[in-house]
């Protein structure tokens, strides 16, 4: 018995000893390196968004990283760089990358910061050719995705809309997150609303396809969004032609669920408009266009509207006090800037209030205030930028010699000096006189040319011949002028060797049709004006009902009609910057500040008048929220109305529903 568990004891031991030596070694666990001290403080920069300090870091890091490696820290130094807005040391970062040896990839990536910075400069033209020459089948997702993005945005700083939204529709394609998803849509659809009805009704494709389907839906969203109880089943009735499209149901509710709380239609609205003094004749064209815009709406749709005399500024608050008390639930006007001012000097307001004028002032306007004109100012600094869009320079600027030529020729070159850091030279002319040769030939340095002539013949003794020279650097000229002093001014511009430069001009130079001689004279001028004198059709429409509409007051009726219909939107403009509203007086939206800009259409005079498109709105150029209304012709098309029910007036200070 005890040899036997010897010998078992023994064969134990043995198979310990042999498993012991198959079992492996225990491996000892590498420690991996703890990260750069530089890394992890960049990237909390990063996160704070210490654009520049994080940039700091990443070239510190590139510096002492070896390949491929340093490529990527210069490539993250560069982008942090751009966000913090050194454009010229993110210029500096991508020469290096370009000069060193990166990848494909990372050579991909740096193409797409140099349209960024393009984007940043407003140079969308060099954006665009960067981007398209950087389609191929061999880019990551990741740099896919980010391509159509910029890409987008390039369309949109040029104010190709519909490319832009076309370009999104791609990137939908790529995304797998609903999120994502949602806010591209948003986009594509926030982009297409921005255009006016005509244009997306004659752009749309045929068949409709994707594309004409957000088509159809932003126009949906256009005719119906004031009223988000009839936008619902016109949604739904979209999707029942459309049931394959990819718009996400969440998209349409929450889009049909914010302009049902950003839509504010109200009962009773006071109007505060002047029945006597220098106003008058221009607040009885406004009014009539505030009837007009009533009856064009449904008999039930119909607020109450009570007009109150504040012929005299100093009664604007107290007419506004006794408005609300008579239950106004909203107030149009006053129309008088010293009225205007006592309200913003108000303090807090009951109901908002959409006058018809702008003032600056030293105080915060109450946020219930908006402001609503034809300010001529806008159309001079709409002028500069055009100008600038259209690649010139060094324009000259011709002014009566009177206040408001003063008043213009400060918001050009106020603007100019915005877009560019230079000045305007500016040449003043007798509004009085028909003949302007010696402003023009002093503006263009002409006498200039004569002296030196005559200089030169002093010093050789002879006469020699001559031709006098323009200055050379003027390449375009910004005119402030009525029709006839318009008519005199270019051809002397034509004869004082000028013929060459664009003229630029305000919708004052003409009042919506030229006569033979006038478009003989006038014929390439430049100018923006509000659609509603493009579109003829229309203007004779609503001329059958008040002949008014066809004289020389058609910009005023066209601000009643806009004010009464953009009272239930203010809120909605207010809450989305980049949407807009169609209007007679252009398209519609409103800035930070409360105040309602327009985009006006630019025309070229000719026999019929050229319509070239909209004017950009470059508040949203280098947002990130879509929507630079409206592209060049043929995009750009005279806006289409209803047609209204026969006009009726009232007595001031009486009811009218």
């Amino acid at each position: 018995m005890q040899t036997h568990r010897l010998r078992l004891g023994s064969i134990l031991l043995l198979l310990g000893l042999v498993l012991s030596a198959c079992t492996p070694p225990p491996v000892k666990q590498e420690k991996r390196p703890a990260p750069d001290p530089d890394l992890v403080r960049a990237e909390a920069l990063l996160a704070q968004e210490d654009w520049l300090g994080a940039a700091r870091l990443f070239e510190s890091l590139a510096k002492r990283t070896p390949g491929h490696a340093s490529t990527e820290f210069l490539l993250r130094a560069a982008e942090a760089t751009l966000k913090g807005g050194d454009l010229e040391g993110t210029e500096t970062l991508l020469h290096e990358i370009k000069n060193g040896n990166p990848s494909a990839h990372q050579r991909q990536a740096a193409q797409l910061l140099r349209a960024d910075l393009a984007l940043a400069r407003h140079q969308a033209d060099r954006a665009l050719e960067i981007l398209l020459d950087m389609i191929g089948p061999d880019m990551p997702l990741d740099l896919q995705q980010r391509h159509l993005r910029e890409l987008a945005s390039a369309y949109r700083q040029i104010g190709n809309l519909l490319e832009s939204a076309h370009t999104l529709q791609q990137l939908d394609e790529l995304l797998e997150d609903r999120e994502a998803q949602l806010e591209v849509q948003s986009e594509i659809l926030a982009s297409l609303t921005a255009l006016n009805e005509r244009t997306l009704r004659e752009l749309r494709p045929m068949p409709p396809g994707v594309t004409g389907g957000w088509m159809d839906l932003a126009l949906l969203i256009k005719q119906y969004g004031a009223t988000p109880e009839k936008l619902g089943p016109m949604v739904a009735a979209w999707r029942t032609t459309h049931p394959d499209h990819p718009a996400l149901p969440e998209l349409l509710e929450r889009y049909m669920a914010r302009l049902a709380g950003q839509i504010e239609p109200v009962e009773h609205i006071a109007v505060l408009l002047p029945r006597s003094g220098r106003y008058a004749a221009a607040a009885r064209a406004i009014r009539d266009g505030l009837m007009i815009s009533l009856h064009e709406l449904p008999e039930e749709q119909r607020p109450l509207l009570r007009f109150y005399d504040s012929s005299d500024p100093a009664d604007a608050w107290p007419l506004y006090a006794q408005a609300v008390a008579a239950g106004a639930q909203a107030v149009i006007g006053p129309l008088q800037k010293p009225a205007v001012e006592q309200l913003v000097r108000a303090g807090e307001l009951a109901v908002p209030v959409l006058a018809l004028n702008k003032v600056n002032s030293d105080v915060a306007p109450p946020e219930k205030l908006f402001m609503f004109s034809l300010d001529p100012e806008h159309e001079a600094r709409l002028t500069a930028e055009r100008i600038w869009q259209d690649g010139h320079r060094r324009p000259i600027v011709l002014i009566p010699n009177n206040r408001y030529g003063e008043r213009l020729a400060r918001a050009f070159t106020e603007r100019w000096q915005t877009l560019t850091g230079h000045e305007a030279d500016i040449g003043r002319y007798d509004p009085a006189s028909a003949d302007h040769s010696t402003t023009i030939s002093v503006l263009l340095q002409l006498d200039r040319s004569k002296a030196r002539h005559r200089r030169l013949e002093k010093w050789l003794g002879q006469r020699i011949a001559f031709e006098p020279r323009r200055r050379a650097d003027a390449d375009a000229v910004f005119l402030v002028a009525t029709p006839g002093q318009a008519q005199s001014i270019k051809p002397q511009l034509a004869f004082f060797r000028a013929a060459d430069l664009p003229v630029y001009a305000t919708s004052r130079a003409w009042s919506g049709h030229l006569t033979p001689q006038q478009l003989a004279d006038m014929r390439g001028i430049l100018l923006p004006d509000i659609p509603l004198i493009v579109n003829q059709d229309e203007r004779q429409r609503l001329g059958a009902l008040l002949p008014g509409v066809l004289g020389p007051a058609v910009r005023l009726y066209a601000l009643g009609i806009d004010a009464l219909r953009l009272q239930p939107h203010l809120r909605r403009l207010h809450d989305t910057p980049w949407e807009s509203l169609d209007g007679q007086t252009g398209n519609l939206y409103m800035t930070p500040e409360r105040q309602i800009e327009r985009q006006l259409l630019w025309i070229e005079l000719d026999e019929p008048p050229r319509v070239l498109g909209y004017s950009r709105r470059m508040d949203l150029q280098t947002s990130p929220d879509p929507g630079l209304p409206d592209a060049p012709a043929p995009q750009a098309a005279p806006l289409l109305q209803g047609t209204p029910a026969p006009a009726s007036t009232a007595a001031p200070g009486s009811p009218t529903r």
